[in-house]
């Protein structure tokens, strides 16, 4: 089909040599159609059909100044195509991101149910299988409130535009795409998200993390110094006590779930030690152990940067 490929690995400046690919995405996402009329010995004509518009000119942002720069956050990449989803894992991999991928919806959102941090979610907007994108969206952020979404497609089949416009709220970066588009775009969404999740400012706080997971650890402790706190990182209950004895901490965020002694035991054995420490319970379990202390709060998995920095800043206005 003459309006395939939707994406482009060229440089700015370079070409593309997706004229009409480009020409199809800007016509779909504006309600129109294209129509091409082709003769031997007569040529080819491409007739553009555009609804005719009466409201008001939008305003447009552009996001293709300054410099292009990468991140370090988790950003989901939910893509079918798997020559598409090989190039963008490799172009987010280079400018510094976390990626994890999914081929379909389901899927995607089985990663978002696994408990994995994730920052962003990267999803084409057409997807196979009964799930859609826009369904993916809302069941995702109900699970992680803070996540940013990014759609991408070539057409939108008025599955996030109607009347020519986007809904409110959406953010799309349309195909093809260059890699410096790309990189602004997910800095543009991620510090919007980061902008609207903030509840109010948290005073740095010391911080030690118990999480036997590496990847979970990471993740969480690069949250959490992010926004400004002294971590400490541990991978067992024991390990854990042997920091606290070493240094004072105002805040422990631990997953119930350690190997060896269980996160309500350790506790329990961090408030002798520590009384007046603030207790932060990760886990995938609805409620905590009936022998947590009563202070404790209960931070759900799978949890975003918003969640998890309100759960500390709760847990260190009680401690002291």
């Amino acid at each position: 089909m003459v309006f395939e490929p939707f994406f482009s690995t060229k440089a700015e400046g370079k070409g593309s040599g997706l004229g009409l690919s480009m020409v199809y995405g800007f016509v779909k996402q504006s309600g129109g159609h294209v129509k091409i009329y082709s003769e031997v010995g007569q040529g080819t004509t491409v007739k553009l059909y555009l609804p005719r518009a009466r409201k008001a000119e939008d305003v447009v942002v552009s996001v293709e100044g300054g410099p292009v720069t990468g991140g370090t956050e988790t950003v989901l990449v939910a893509e079918d195509d798997d020559a598409v989803r090989a190039t963008v894992v490799e172009l987010l991999t280079e400018l510094g991101y976390r990626v994890l991928k999914a081929r379909d919806a389901a899927s995607a959102l089985s990663v978002v149910e696994s408990g994995v941090p994730i920052d962003l979610l990267f999803t084409d907007v057409v997807m196979p299988g009964p799930m859609k994108s826009t369904e993916l969206a809302r069941r995702a952020r109900e699970r992680l409130p803070g996540l940013a979404v990014l759609f991408t497609s070539g057409y939108t089949e008025n599955s996030i535009v109607h009347g020519g416009r986007l809904d409110e709220g959406v953010e799309l970066l349309s195909k093809p795409y260059t890699r410096e588009a790309m990189a602004r775009k997910l800095r543009q969404v991620l510090a919007g998200a980061v902008r609207g999740a903030a509840s109010g400012p948290a005073a740095p706080a010391r911080v030690l993390l118990v999480e036997d997971d590496p990847l979970i650890r990471a993740s969480t402790a690069e949250m959490l110094r992010t926004a400004g706190h002294e971590v400490a990182e541990a991978g067992s209950a024991e390990e854990a006590l042997a920091r606290l004895r070493e240094a004072e901490v105002g805040v422990i965020v631990t997953d119930l779930g350690l190997p060896g002694t269980l996160g309500d035991a350790f506790a329990r054995q961090a408030r002798a030690l520590r009384p007046g420490v603030g207790i932060v319970f990760a886990t995938g379990q609805d409620g905590a152990p009936e022998n947590a202390p009563d202070d404790a709060l209960l931070l759900r998995k799978p949890y975003d940067a918003a969640g998890l920095l309100e759960a500390v800043r709760r847990a260190g206005m009680g401690a002291g």
